[in-house]
Formats: C-alpha cells, structure tokens, sequence
C-alpha cells in the first residue's frame, strides 16, 4: 500500500478502536422518560365475582369497576381517571419518539391482581407495538405487604349511586354487605415482580448488562443465561429485623442502552408486628438502616459506572434529598412534625449517606410533587441532584424527561398533561353518585362543580382544591391561622405587614374574634393556601396558574414580612410570620419545569421556552 494512505488508514483504525463500545459511553443523546405515581386501577375489571360485576356504563356499554366521587375527593390521588392519563401519557410518548421508560413505583393502585394484570396488558402492548422498553420499581402501594394477603376495599361506586364494598373475604369488613373477589386482594413481591418481570425486575436479551445487590458486579464476564438463574428472588433476599426473618429486595442496575445505567433502588420497608408484615411509607430514612447491604451495594455501581464512563441514573419511589424548597425544617416548627408528611422527608444523614455512596442525579415520586431539590456536603465534594416526579393521578399531572449525551449533563423538562381523552367518561355516574348522597344528606357530599372542569389539568386543580378543603386545611393546619389566611384581604395583610409586634398581635386578634363571632364568612374562592398548595404541589407549573396580579403581591409583601421579627407569646403574629418564610422557599425556588444540571460544573440552569 502507497505511505500516502497508509497513514490516514492507521488513524481510521485506531480511531474505530477507541471508540468501540466496549471501552466508551454513549456518543449520542439518550432520551428516557419517568411516569411516577401512575395508581393505576382496572377501571373494567372482571372480579369474578357473584355478587358484583360492577356499575353499567352506559358511555361504554361495559360493567365499570370504579370508585366513588367521595372517595376520590378525600384521597390524595384519583382512582378512576388515571386509567386514561397513563394511555395519554404513553400516546404522548409515542408520538416523541421516546422507547425507555420509567416508572418510579405505586405504578398500581395497591398491587392487586386485577390491577397489576391490567398494567401487564399496557405494558405488554407498547412494548410489541412501539419497541418501548419499560423499568419499573416497587412503591409503599405495591406491594403493600411483602408476601400479599387478604384485602379489600369499601368505595366502589354501585348501581344505585352508593358504595360498594369488595373484599377477598367478608372478614375484612364484618359489619358490611361485601362482594367477594380475590382480585381484590394483595399481591406480592413474588406475584407482582413474576407477572412484570419483563420490565426491568429480572434481566432481558435486549440488555447489555443487569445486575442486583447480591451479586458481583462483573461487567466483562457478563452473560445473560447466567444472570437470568441469579436473578430469582431467592437469590435476592437480606435479613429483615429478627433473626431469621427475610425479605425481598428488588433492587437492580441495568443497562438497556449503550452508556447508561439505570440504577433502581428498593426503597420498601417492612416491619414484623407479631402475626404480620406491616409496610411503611417513610421511604429511605428508614431504608438506610434496615437495608444497609444498598448502600454498599450502590458505592460498588457508581464506582464501576464512573470507571467505565456510564451515566448512572438512579431512580426509586423515594426521595433522597429535601423536597420543600429547604422550608421543612420551619413547616416542622409551625405545623408540627407528624403534619404535612414531613416524616417522609430525607433527613441530611441520610441524604449524606447516599451522595457519599456516589448517588449524583435521583429521581422519585411518592410525594406527588413537582420539585428540583440539591444535596451539597459541607465540603462540596459530593452533591446530588433530586428530581421529584409528578404523579398522573393528582395536581400536576405530568411525567419528566431526561436528554443527555455525557455522564455529566442532563437536560430535564417537565411535561403537562392537559388534555386526556375520555377524561369525563365516569361523570354521568358521578352525577347519579350526587344525587344519591344529597337524597341521603350524607354529610361527605362533594362540590359538583368539579364536574365542569374543561379539562384535565383544571380536573386535578379542582380535585386538589376540594381535597385542601375537606382534608388538609382540616387535619394540617392551626386552625387560627387557616381562619386568617382564608380571609383577610390585601390590604389587611399590608397594613399588617408595617405593624409592630404588639399592633399586629393586637390586629389579627380582632380579626378573628370577628371572624369568629360572624356564622357566615366570606371567605374568598381562592385564597392564600390554595396559592401555597398550587406552589408546593406544583412547582413552576402551578406559578403558572396564579394570576399575575397575586404574584405582585406576593412579590411585594414577602420581603416586608420576612424581615419582622415576632415573639413567642404573640401566637398570632408568629404563626403568620411562620407562614410567610416557608412561602417565600418554595415562591423562589429552583428551576423544576425544563432546565439542565451539570455535574461537572455543579450547575443548574433553566431553559426559558
């Protein structure tokens, strides 16, 4: 061969082998999508059942098989129109072209046959369909109990408008007329990671590399025949409390694409009371010490992941980093620490913890919040990134998507669900429920109005207004201080705002004698605490909704009060200046809609759309 070309040839040669697969990360950009707190119910299940098949559905001709209104309203998640927010959400995705999804947990309503089956079927089709490949991971609601049981549930909407109970025996509700169904009842760990096990739990041909905690992490003897015969459950179990007592875990890193390695974390705990297992919602507080072989385990991944040049992306139900805009620990001392579910929030121990076993950019669901949390150390050598996905069955709905091309930047954008096809398809039965309940002045009657609502974003609004009402107000919050917030005017929080201690104190005691005094109150329609919920909940995509001359004000009157200063015997005075620092994090907080993270350079930036 002529010299001439000799060379060029050598550099093509060499080239090619330095950037062979085998040694180095992705080159183009990966596109993954999270859906959290998807709670799905099979809305036209078959239960098996002689005494019910359900509520007749005219707009379908099918048997419904739906809870009611009432019980909707008081849940912090829907039960029924769900269902159709994931099939828009997976068409969504569809139509962007996106193949790798993830769902973070309480991926059904509570792990029941009925629903895990359901979710299989969808599952099942657009992974045929479209070559989309889904990953999922356990929530607190499946499964509730490690080993499954006997269940049921009381609020399934019957033919005459009230509520039917279902159990898998009528042990579970005595005193009720109960329908018997085992499709009802709980499943496990061994039925629900068996009847999705295609979806990320055990390993599949398609990946290039899976494995679980309690195995080596051995990437260049990889063969999938032999993880397949590792990855049982039996292989895959950890000393839980008592001596002798074992549990599951679920745990996996896998790599569906070259370069990325999807890190889902089992962040279930389960405790033994005597006759049974009991599950528990707290999430990785309690998870770092009941499942101390995790964080080994994870320092083993992310050190690999770093060594070989992948991008370790970890995902769990739980959050790992503080998600109240830094405002907890003040949401503690004016509301108290069992309110809010503030026992859900990540301690800095724990999040300490999981940053130094290499855990950079997390993302989780549980808490159906919109929200951009970061971790740094006191010495900054290890940070972390908690992206908190909204849930499709309350306000927002929405699911994320991560872009990135590098182990070190992500761009992340946040997408609404607005629009849901077939979205009022219950609303007619709904409306015959509402009729039922006013014929039988039952005191749990729900606003109808939430049956206007244009569309599905406005859906879960009302929802969560109606739920702020006849829920969290109630059972979260100092009663005078709800009172105030609910009903002093602008200008009464101005004037208020430019008094001293005693004047204020003084002033907002008025106030609420008056308030008090007067049976009928005019508390506005839209108030303060519906503010603040649209901001906890939602982040920027519930900012969005507050009008412009309420971000004025807020804009305006928080940098006066924060700069009070109150008393401890000035109750009144106290709890409002509280109220207004906790509202001032999460008005400013940080980018949560569509903005990109740099780990290099431990950076956050929005992008403005």
């Amino acid at each position: 061969m002529n010299r001439k070309y000799l060379l060029p040839v050598i550099l093509e040669l060499a080239l090619q082998l330095v950037c062979s697969p085998s040694t180095h990360a992705q080159t183009d950009a990966t596109q993954i999508a999270f859906l959290s707190d998807i709670h799905l119910q099979n809305i036209y299940a078959d239960l098996n059942s002689e005494e019910f098949k359900g509520i007749f559905n005219p707009a379908s001709g099918k048997f419904a098989t739906i809870r009611t209104m009432k019980s909707q309203i008081n849940s912090t998640r829907l039960f029924n129109e769900n269902y159709f927010a994931f099939i828009s959400a997976l068409e969504d995705l569809k139509k962007r072209g996106i193949q790798l999804v993830v769902l973070p947990g309480d991926f059904t309503d509570d792990g029941q046959p009925m629903n895990v089956m359901a979710l299989k079927k969808i599952l099942d089709r657009y992974s045929s369909d479209l070559g989309m490949r889904f990953f999922l991971t356990t929530g607190n609601h499946d499964p509730v109990k490690p080993f499954g049981g006997v269940a049921g549930k009381s609020d399934f909407l019957s033919a005459d408008g009230s509520a039917q109970a279902i159990a898998g025996s009528k042990d579970v509700f005595p005193v009720m007329e109960v329908a018997i169904s085992d499709q009802i009842n709980y499943w496990g760990y061994a039925e629900i990671t068996s009847a999705l096990g295609d979806f990320g739990f055990f390993p599949s041909e398609k990946d290039l590399f899976w494995a679980h905690p309690f195995q080596p992490i051995d990437v260049d003897n990889y063969d999938f025949q032999r993880a397949k015969i590792s990855s049982t459950l039996e292989n895959r179990i950890y000393e839980a409390g008592e001596p002798g007592f074992f549990l599951p875990d679920a745990s996996y890193v896998v790599e569906p694409v070259e370069g990325i390695w999807l890190l889902a974390l089992d962040g279930n705990v389960y405790t033994y009371t005597e006759t049974e297992w009991k599950g528990s919602s707290v999430g990785f507080n309690q998870a770092a010490f009941h499942k101390k072989h995790q964080l080994d385990w994870i320092t083993k991944v992310a050190s690999e992941a770093e060594r070989r040049g992948k991008t370790l992306i970890s995902f769990s139900h739980y959050p790992l980093v503080e998600f109240h805009d830094g405002a907890s620990d003040e949401m503690r001392s004016l509301f108290g620490a069992q309110k809010f579910q503030l026992a859900r929030v990540p301690s800095t121990e724990t999040t300490n913890l999981y940053a130094e076993a290499g855990v950079r950019i997390h993302f989780a669901g549980h808490m159906h919040i919109n929200d951009t949390g970061i971790y740094h150390d006191q010495t900054t050598t290890h940070t972390m990134y908690n992206i908190q996905v909204p849930s499709l069955a309350a306000f927002p709905p929405a699911y994320k998507t991560v872009k990135t091309s590098n182990t070190t930047t992500f761009e992340i954008e946040t997408i609404p669900l607005a629009e849901v096809d077939q979205m009022n398809e219950f609303f007619d039965l709904y409306r015959m429920e509402h009729r039922w309940l006013l014929e039988k002045q039952d005191p749990g009657i729900w606003d109808s109005t939430i049956l206007a609502s244009k569309d599905y974003l406005e859906y879960t609004r009302n929802h969560l207004s109606e739920l702020t009402k006849s829920r969290f107000i109630p059972s979260d919050w100092p009663e005078n201080l709800a009172l105030l917030l609910q009903n002093l005017k602008r200008e009464e929080f101005v004037s208020w705002s430019e008094m001293d201690e005693n004047e204020g104190e003084l002033f907002l005691t008025e106030k609420l004698k008056k308030l008090k005094s007067n049976s009928i109150r005019t508390t506005s329609s839209h108030t303060i605490i519906d503010d603040f919920y649209l901001l906890k909940n939602g982040d920027e995509l519930g900012k969005r909704l507050i009008p412009a001359d309420r971000l004025r004000f807020y804009q305006e009157i928080i940098p006066v009060v924060t700069q009070k200063t109150f008393r401890d015997d000035k109750k009144l005075n106290k709890e409002l200046i509280q109220f207004f620092g906790i509202f001032e994090k999460i008005f400013y907080s940080l980018p949560s809609d569509h903005f990109t993270i740099d780990l290099k350079n431990n950076t956050i930036k929005k992008i403005e759309n």
